[in-house]
């Protein structure tokens, strides 16, 4: 009886361990509601090991049509999310409360922690596109994670076209 719960349990880590990360525009990236008050809330760690309790994911990667990381303040570097029509709604509502803090997670890894800005009301014929201030400190780091975006993308675009 133990041998083939040992077999399973064996065939289930080897599985797991082999698995090719998920790209970008799945939901391998997502932004969550920073909600340290809430014992009961998912946990994740940032990049320094922190801990932090996030919420539900308020945007996921896939409702992402488009990225990009440009240079912003104080020689940082931000990233520019372009989001797709049904999710507007959803983070003009989220963004409506005032005090708000999410994280932008990648792979299970809180990347980047930024205040929730609110867009305001929407305008006819404009996308929304939320800034994530700060993503990166140097134009290398920047590159890399613009480069990592756009091999996920084009992962994404390849599996698509065998189906």
């Amino acid at each position: 009886m133990k041998a083939p719960f040992l077999l399973l349990l064996g065939l289930l880590i080897a599985a797991c361990s082999s698995t090719p990360p998920r790209p970008v525009f799945s939901d391998f990236m997502e932004i969550r509601e920073v909600v340290d008050e809430d014992p009961l809330a998912a946990r994740f760690a940032d990049e320094d090991g922190e801990q932090h309790h996030l919420g539900d994911p308020v945007v996921s990667g896939k409702n992402i049509s488009r990225l990009q990381i440009k240079p912003g303040k104080d020689d940082m570097y931000d990233l520019h999310m372009t989001l797709t029509g049904s999710q507007d709604a959803r983070w003009r509502r989220f963004a409506r409360s005032r005090g708000r803090t999410a994280a932008l997670v990648i792979d299970g890894t809180i990347v980047r922690t930024f205040p929730v800005e609110n867009p305001g009301m929407p305008i006819e014929n404009e996308v929304l596109i939320v800034t994530i201030p700060g993503i990166a400190d140097s134009q290398d780091d920047a590159e890399r994670l613009d480069r990592f975006f756009q091999e996920s993308k084009a992962a994404t675009k390849t599996g698509k076209d065998r189906e």
